[in-house]
Formats: C-alpha cells, sequence, structure tokens
C-alpha cells in the first residue's frame, strides 16, 4: 500500500504541473485492457471529445479490477483521485459514504431512473437515496460458450445438466483436446464455482450460503453437491490448467484449441473485436439450471471530488455517458446489455438478445443475483477469503469439502460487514 501511495503522489505531481499549462482533462481509471475492452473503452474518450472534452486513458491490468480498485484507493488517500473511475457494486456506497462522489441525483431525476432502470440496478447506484454512479452495463455471468464446430467435430453434443457436461469434459480429454478455456487465477477459477453453485441450489440457497455466509446453509448437501461437481472438473483439467488471462482463454475457445468457455459476456466483446462480428463458430447457452436464472456483473461510471472537477462539471459529463444512445453503442460493442429498459437492441448478436430475454425471465421468478466473484455482493474481504479458499480447492485435492465449508463458517464468526 506504501508503494501504492508513492506511485499516485508522483502522478499527482505530473498532473499538477499539466495543470498549470492550462490542459484540461479528465483521467479515467478502469480496468478494461483486453482488446475488446479497450474497444469500448475508447467509446468514452470518442463521446466526450465531441463535447471538447479531452479524456486521458488511465487502464490498470489484472483480472477481476484488484489492482484497479487498488490504485484508486491509493489515489483517493494522497488526495488525487482520477475526476472518473470505473467502480462495481458496494464500492459505490462505500466511496459515497466517505464523501469522496459527486451526487448525480438531479442527472437521475432528468433522466427518469425511477422509471427506466431495472430496480436491481437502481439499488446499486444509491446511498441514503442519492444516486452517486452512472449504470452502464449489465453484464451476465452464466454463459456458456461453446465451440460448436470443435463440438461436433468430436461427435459430442451441447450439454443440458452439469452431470452430462462433466461427461463431455471426460471425452475430450481421452481425445486430447482441453475441454474448458480457463485461466489458473483466483477470480476465473471462483467465477465456475459460482456458475455451479448457483444454478444448483438457486438464489435462495446463494443468498443465504455465498452472500449471508449462513453456517446452515454452508453445511446444506446444495454446497457439497456444488463443490463435488467443482472437484470433478478440476480433476479433468487440472493437470493442464496454464495462467491466462480471460481474453487469452476466449481466443483459444475461438482457435479451436478449448471446445468452452464459462465466463461472462464481455467474452462476446472480445470474439467480436477479433473477427468483426459474432464468429459463427462460436454459440452461448446458458450454463445448465434448473430454473430461468442469471448471474449479472454492473460496470458504474462514478465521478470523484476533486479540484479539476465540478459538481456541474461532473453533471455535464455524467449526462453525456449516460445518454440512451451512448449506452446503446457502449454495450454493443462490449457484449452486455443497457441498465435502461428503454434501449432497443438493434444492431446487437443473438446471444445479448438471449440475455435480455432471459434477465426478464428471471425477473419474474426472483432468480437474479448478483455477483461475488465480481465485486457485485459482499465486502472485498469476504471476497478475498471465498476466492482464495476455492483456488486452493480447486488446486490442491488434499482439500477437502469440509475444508472449504469450516473455513467460510469462520469467515462469517469474523463479523466482516458485508
Amino acid at each position: 500500500m506504501k508503494k501504492l501511495i508513492l506511485l499516485a503522489g508522483l502522478y499527482s505531481s505530473s498532473l499538477l504541473a499539466a495543470s498549470a499549462q492550462g490542459q484540461q482533462e479528465l483521467h479515467f481509471l478502469h480496468w478494461w485492457t483486453s482488446t475488446g475492452e479497450v474497444q469500448s473503452a475508447n467509446l468514452v474518450k470518442t463521446e466526450l471529445a465531441k463535447h471538447q472534452i479531452k479524456v486521458v486513458d488511465v487502464p490498470v491490468r489484472g483480472g477481476g479490477g484488484t489492482p484497479a480498485k487498488s490504485i484508486l484507493q491509493a489515489r483517493a488517500i494522497a488526495g488525487n483521485p482520477p475526476e472518473l473511475a470505473q467502480i462495481e457494486g458496494p464500492a459505490i456506497k462505500a466511496w459515497a459514504t466517505l464523501g469522496f462522489l459527486h451526487p448525480l441525483t438531479s442527472l437521475a431525476k432528468d433522466q427518469q431512473w425511477e422509471e427506466t432502470l431495472y430496480p436491481f440496478v437502481r439499488s446499486i447506484q444509491q446511498y441514503n437515496g442519492d444516486y452517486y454512479a452512472i449504470p452502464v452495463t449489465v453484464h451476465r455471468l452464466n454463459w456458456m460458450w461453446v465451440n460448436h464446430n470443435k463440438l461436433a467435430e468430436y461427435q459430442q453434443t451441447v450439454p443440458q445438466t452439469w452431470e452430462q457436461l462433466i461427461t463431455v469434459f471426460n471425452a475430450l480429454k481421452q481425445k486430447g483436446v482441453m475441454p474448458l478455456a480457463i485461466g489458473n487465477e483466483p477470480w476465473q477459477v471462483g467465477q465456475l464455482f459460482e456458475n455451479i453453485a448457483f444454478s444448483i441450489g438457486g438464489q435462495a440457497f446463494y443468498q443465504k450460503a455465498f452472500i449471508e455466509l449462513d453456517a446452515d446453509a454452508l453445511s446444506s448437501p446444495s454446497t457439497y453437491e456444488a463443490l463435488s461437481k467443482f472437484r470433478q472438473i478440476s480433476n479433468i483439467i487440472g493437470d493442464k490448467l496454464i495462467e491466462q488471462r480471460w481474453d487469452q482463454a476466449s481466443q483459444s475457445l475461438l482457435r479451436g484449441d478449448s471446445v468452452f468457455q464459462i465466463s461472462g459476456d464481455w467474452v462476446a466483446g472480445e470474439l467480436m473485436s477479433t473477427t468483426g462480428e459474432f464468429p459463427d463458430s462460436i454459440s452461448c447457452y446458458p450454463t445448465p439450471s434448473k430454473t430461468a436464472s442469471f448471474l449479472y456483473n454492473i460496470d458504474s461510471f462514478a465521478f470523484f471530488n476533486s479540484a479539476q472537477l465540478s459538481e456541474t462539471e461532473a453533471l455535464k459529463v455524467a449526462g453525456i455517458l449516460s445518454s440512451k444512445q451512448f449506452l446503446h453503442d457502449f454495450n454493443l460493442k462490449k457484449g452486455s446489455i443497457p441498465t435502461r429498459k428503454d434501449i432497443e437492441l438493434t444492431g446487437y448478436n443473438q446471444c445479448a438478445v438471449k440475455s435480455q430475454q432471459d434477465l426478464q425471465q428471471a425477473l419474474l421468478t426472483g432468480n437474479v443475483m448478483p455477483s461475488i466473484v465480481d465485486s457485485m455482493a459482499v465486502s472485498p474481504l469476504i471476497q478475498k477469503a471465498a476466492l482464495n479458499e476455492l483456488f486452493r480447492f480447486f488446486n490442491d485435492p488434499t482439500v477437502t469439502s469440509d475444508d472449504v465449508i469450516l473455513h467460510l463458517q469462520n469467515v462469517s464468526k469474523t463479523g466482516i460487514a458485508f
């Protein structure tokens, strides 16, 4: 942390020098660094340039945005937060509580967010009744991406259950094929478990077990079943697992080096950035589930108090980046769907259209759930503790289900605030 604060302080000096030369710039800190993500992030610069606002990109590489969040914290502590930052979940309320963010309530009223945003989207952006962030994307995480050309080549069919999926994985491994495109890092491995647990137990179980860390829910048969399937998959792919970024895994899927990828719809954005359109060789299916379900992540933009950005200026920029046209164009390229209900998906890929349809169905049954892995549901400390336990379990066959459950129950006993 001391090193991050020192870097933030040095960076602050360079910004002050730039300001002294009369340059008016909006610094945008985010973790969109893959090819597809960069193309999406560039839309922010392009859109604001139309309004004579120069954006200085501050991308920070790192899975799940953890390094970017650490740098944001260090810069804020050093008194030099970026004017604009990508932000997610409970972090919005945390920054607002500390007084770092410009309120956006007047903009929300002008744009009728109470009517146009999904209810689960609205609540995340608010603190004490005021809005403090612009919701930009709704990413669906429970997607199974399939290279159907390769699946057919190896005479396999699309699995409908986790049992069938594990059988197909075994068959592919026996043919010398890597079944699953995944990197050996905690957030990617944790995302696989999150998909399994959510689909097996549903919303109520997932809420109690992995958000509230309820001791009884954690020790329930559903948890043991999820961990059992998680272990079966680790036994199949563990010896072939390599350290790679999620976008490198997506390229492996596209090449046909792997046949499946279980990940969010940012995969679609990455694939489209490579081929120019959604590739014919790839299909998307909801991960196996007993009911229609939707596991989500929301990217938001927050505006930090700084000498370079007044509340009036923040509201102006926020109005530009929350317009229907910008949100349409940004999500079209990102692979996600808009946070506003009144935006038509004209030109969107078939997976995005399916995602919106499935979201509507899941909302009717209450089976919509924020992702733990992608910082939407719990505190960073709980998130890190859970990911570390799951990562250890996946990579070490001597770690038992009882070990994982006990450790998560102990995390709950620490009393860390959610």
